[in-house]
């Protein structure tokens, strides 16, 4: 009888395609496990991020009496980006949003907090909150607020995103809706859900500092 010697058998197409397929399968779940650790890590950061903005807002008015802005939006901090959308008539907050004035109120205030404490650090990516809107940055609201529905003016708020929907924003108390007329106390979990969460932080009434 003749033995076969050194016979080799090569992979066969069926073979070669179950492979390619688990080898997908894989990577797809490491990228996927991937991007939920990262998003899970960018939004513990923004939360510590407004946690630490709203102790030192606390100290500042303790000091003043007052907070270190009066008018308008302020995209506080220095992580934020500009012109995020492209969009040259709008700065750092919600992508529909009227620009703000980065030359001068945001440095003075961040001037104003930086006498009591270092500026926290977020990240500055932008958040898909739904198909049409994007939210950016840490942003103060100093005026026009209602926190009864009952006209009660001047009740400034925290702003800022998280990425993914329907998540937690740990700080509170929260307010909603997160955009237009007055706004409201909430016991829900954030102020606004869709792709992306944001959330609204009601801060102390100036009146009653």
């Amino acid at each position: 009888m003749k033995r076969r010697v050194n016979e080799r058998r090569g992979f066969t197409i069926v073979e070669l395609l179950i492979v390619i397929v688990v080898i997908a399968i894989l990577a797809a779940i490491s990228i996927v496990a991937y991007n939920g650790i990262q998003e899970r890590a960018n939004n513990a950061q923004r939360v510590l991020a407004a946690q630490q903005w709203i102790k030192s807002l606390k100290s500042y008015t303790t000091i003043n009496q007052t907070y270190p802005a009066t008018l308008g939006w302020y995209c506080i901090g220095e992580s934020n980006i500009t012109n995020f959308d492209g969009n040259p008539d709008v700065d750092c907050g919600v992508s529909n949003n009227i620009k703000h004035n980065a030359t001068i109120e945001t440095p003075a205030f961040n001037a104003e907090l930086k006498k009591i404490s270092t500026l926290p650090q977020f990240p500055g990516k932008p958040v898909q909150l739904d198909s049409n809107l994007s939210g950016s940055g840490m942003l103060l609201r100093p005026e026009t607020y209602d926190p009864t529905g009952e006209n009660i003016p001047n009740v400034p708020t925290l702003i800022f995103f998280l990425e993914g929907p329907n998540q937690d924003c740990v700080v509170g108390p929260l307010v909603t809706p997160y955009a237009g007329g007055n706004f409201v106390k909430t016991t829900a979990k954030n102020s606004y859900s869709n792709i992306g969460t944001a959330c609204r932080v009601m801060l102390e009434n100036p009146s009653k500092l």
